[in-house]
């Protein structure tokens, strides 16, 4: 039984399921739905998703704009489609990890790199997962909103269990994930293929600046790291922001 498999299993015990995510499951998309899916992403990122229209679809597609309803009953379950889809994707590459008994600077630094693969496998997927979910209805909609709650606390898992062992500093978990989250969704902004860095090299420098960020390091003990004349300076421009 491959991974896919195995999280399917695992992820309807554990998680909120939206429907649509077992259907995508069981039934990958194929032919003509494939390539009004393939369309609907390119034209979501290029016009917004409120700006494209089914004439928009078909014309992409080289199909009459009935054909598309063959298919697709509106343009939001074009979107609720691409939208769970991705949703999936995040959650079969990050669910087998969280059940892996490992360090928490480890799993950080794995959970990271996963969730750049997923980004930057497909840029254009990802700009419209991290932009256009707005425009869903419930209560897909709510669904939505569910399993990225549920994927946040994935990461707060993470951070709370290396507080509890001592290796992060105490810091507000909820925060630091949203935190996380938001420079990884990013990525979609910047990343490309044919750029300086390859995607094990930016998971790991972004991994690296995280982790050094989340480091049980005491602020006097910091003092020697950075060289007294800075950290004395650093202390001070606080102080004075504080008293402003």
């Amino acid at each position: 039984m491959g991974e896919r498999e195995c999280f399917s299993s695992y992820f309807c015990e554990r998680l909120f399921v939206h429907p649509l995510i077992m259907r995508l499951k069981s039934a990958p998309i194929r032919g003509s739905k494939e390539k009004i899916f393939r369309a609907a992403i390119r034209l979501f990122r290029a016009k917004g998703y409120s700006a494209t229209s089914m004439r928009d679809l078909a014309a992409a597609c080289g199909l009459e704009a009935s054909s598309i309803y063959n298919h697709y009953s509106s343009k939001e379950e074009v979107l609720q489609n691409i939208l769970f889809e991705r949703a999936t994707e995040f959650f079969v590459q990050l669910e087998p990890l969280m059940r892996m008994d490992l360090p928490a600077p480890m799993q950080l630094r794995m959970a990271v790199d996963r969730h750049v693969r997923v980004v930057t496998s497909d840029v254009d997927a990802s700009m419209v997962f991290a932009q256009e979910w707005r425009h869903l209805t419930e209560p897909h909609l709510g669904h939505f909103i569910n399993l990225r709650h549920q994927y946040r606390d994935y990461f707060i898992e993470i951070l709370q269990k290396g507080m509890h062992a001592g290796l992060f500093r105490p810091i507000n978990e909820k925060f630091a994930a949203v935190g996380l989250l938001s420079t990884l969704n990013a990525l979609h902004e910047w990343y490309r293929s044919d750029g300086p860095l390859s995607i094990s090299e930016i998971a790991r420098q972004l991994s690296d600046q995280l982790l050094f960020g989340f480091m049980a390091t005491r602020e006097d003990e910091l003092g020697l790291v950075m060289g007294s004349e800075e950290w004395s300076g650093s202390r001070s421009l606080e102080s004075a922001n504080q008293n402003s």
